[in-house]
This record gives C-alpha cells, structure tokens and sequence, in this order.
C-alpha cells in the first residue's frame, strides 16, 4: 500500500524527518538558513535537529551544532532523536561524513483542518507517502 493509515491529531500537523549527509564538518549554511526562513514563516516547527558523525573507526554518534559548524543551531536539539535513530542514520554515512537529523511538524495544512473541523468534517486519517512509491506510481502511470 502506497498510503499508511495513522491515527490523526488535530492539534499536531504531519512530523517528518530528513537526514542529509554531507562529507565532512563544517556543513553548508545554506539549507540550513532555508530551514530557518521555512520556520520564521511559519510553514514548520522544529522539533529536533541533531548532528551525527561516522569516525574512521566505523563508529556512529551524535556531535554538538558547533562540532558540525553551525552552533546557530545548537538550541535546536532537543535529544528526541534516540541511540538507534543515530545508528540508523549512520549505517548510510560514509566514514567521516556528517548528517543533519531534522525532525519537524508540517504546519502548511493546519488551517485548512481547521477549518474543515469548525464546518463539521472529521479527519479519519492521514499519514505519510513513500516518495519511491509516488515515483513507481507515475512510471507506471506514465507507461499506460
């Protein structure tokens, strides 16, 4: 199934994650300044951003914001991101690369729920699609 059904929170907007790896320390500012602007409009919230490095012996762990170059970032981490996220994220990271963990709420559809709730609609689901699937999707799509 393309779709997984989830129990819907009307208080929360849908929580992703992103991990994007660079090769080394420090990591670019530029996504990074995106994220912030995506925030300051109000279009997400934050709840964790953690660093995460490989060493050269193979070992994965989490890094300060000021380890990965970018302190700015530093009261973003909230520790929601456990050992076995870390060593998740790390098994795709080449020895002594760096990753940026976000997690974060979409606040985009918030609004509209709402809205939809003030007029008597209930929301029975909503959940996340695997982009690969979408992909599959439309190749096939696209063949027919």
């Amino acid at each position: 199934s393309r779709v997984q059904i989830m129990s819907f929170d009307a208080d929360l907007g849908p929580i992703n994650f992103v991990v994007v790896a660079f090769d080394a320390a420090p990591i670019p500012s530029a996504g990074l300044a995106e994220i912030t602007a995506l925030v300051e409009a109000k279009r997400i919230l934050l709840l964790d951003v953690e660093f995460v490095a490989k060493a050269e012996d193979g070992t994965v762990a989490k890094i300060t914001a000021s380890q990965a170059g970018v302190a700015d970032f530093q009261g973003a981490c909230t520790d929601l991101i456990d050992d076995d996220d870390v060593a998740l994220a790390g098994e795709r990271l080449a020895v002594g690369a760096v990753a940026a963990v976000i997690v974060y709420e979409d606040l985009a559809l918030l609004g509209a729920i709402k809205a939809w709730q003030d007029e008597g609609a209930e929301i029975v689901a909503e959940g996340p699609i695997v982009v690969d699937d979408i992909v599959d999707a439309l190749d096939d799509s696209d063949q027919h």
